[in-house]
């Protein structure tokens, strides 16, 4: 499930300042993601998905990471930073992070209570040590700082299982193109809150983080549609994204989704799986979606996805024990 484009006309009533966000100068870059092209490896823990992208050292000490922890029920967070091995114990791996996407389940709260994404410079860099307890081409196993720690598999890999186009493995591969959709939203800043009106009758790209952009823009202030364009949009290996999403709500937060979003599956060895999600069955109350989404793999007919907790679970998708 993805989070609403939240109704900004709700920020009537809580004042210019929260109107603004969290980045109040126009001029101020939003975007401070880095581009970060590695592998992308998958850990999952009951339905939470925790994905870690690997830069290679090409040669060097120092790579480039971004791990991103997609939370049940629903909440983001995204590392950027540094890792570097250690000279005297080829195990030991150190992850120096400098900058955290957030975006927190607020989903009992009402729209004008939100905080909504928002990006943290960490000075100093947070570290984390971790200790390889296991690399092959497909597994990578670290122990140590809890929030690196995983059992991790090459996503590339477990995508293989996604064949054919029935109900389960149209499913599937919503709940895969979803990551990246969620991965996106935390960071916007200001999205899914009253920051949204930064954004009233201008558009704001969004570098995805190996390839690609999203684009938000809002227009109308007492019935607001709010717009995310993805062109080429990836954050990890195996989910590009190509289409619309729109929301179109009331000072409440209630309305409707609609738009067209596309998306290919990459598969190690194996053409891509490709399809589309379709919004207009799912409505937003409060701020908060129901409803199903009409997910279409190219070849085979409408799924009906609903929205809320992944069925069937992500273990079940890649095959994960």
């Amino acid at each position: 499930m993805r989070r609403t484009l939240l109704g900004a006309a709700t920020l009537l009533g809580v004042g210019l300042v929260a109107c603004l966000g969290p980045y109040p100068n126009v001029a101020e870059k939003l975007d401070g993601v880095d581009l970060v092209n590695g592998t992308s490896y998958i850990a999952l823990d009951a339905g939470a998905a925790r994905i870690l992208i690997l830069a290679p050292f090409d040669g060097g000490t120092v790579a480039p990471f971004t791990r991103i922890d997609e939370h049940q029920p629903r909440a983001v967070q995204t590392l950027q930073g540094t890792y570097s091995g250690d000279a005297t114990n080829t195990l030991k791996v150190t992850f120096s992070s400098t900058t955290l996407f957030s975006l927190p389940d607020e989903a009992s709260k009402p729209v004008s209570d939100r905080r909504g994404a928002s990006r943290t410079e960490l000075s100093p860099p947070m570290q984390s040590i971790a200790h390889i307890d296991t690399s092959t081409d497909q597994v990578l196993d670290l122990s140590g700082s809890a929030d690196i720690a995983g059992h991790y598999l090459a996503l590339l890999q477990r995508t293989v299982l996604l064949t054919g186009t029935d109900a389960t493995v149209t499913a599937c591969a919503f709940h895969l193109a979803n990551l990246a959709v969620e991965s996106s939203e935390a960071r916007i800043p200001g999205f899914n809150s009253a920051g949204l009106t930064q954004y009233l009758n201008r558009e704001e790209p969004f570098d995805g983080i190996l390839s690609g952009t999203v684009t938000i823009g809002l227009v109308g202030l007492f019935s607001p549609v709010t717009t995310n364009t993805f062109r080429n949009y990836a954050d990890f290996e195996g989910v590009v994204l190509d289409g619309v999403q729109v929301s179109s709500t009331d000072t409440g937060g209630n309305g409707s989704l609609s738009g067209v979003l596309g998306f290919r599956i990459g598969r190690a060895g194996l053409p891509p799986l490709e399809g589309a999600v379709d919004y207009r069955e799912v409505t937003i109350t409060g701020g908060n979606e129901s409803g199903n989404y009409l997910v279409t793999l190219d070849g085979g007919t409408t799924v009906r996805v609903p929205t809320g907790h992944r069925v069937p679970p992500l273990e079940q998708c890649l095959g994960v024990q």
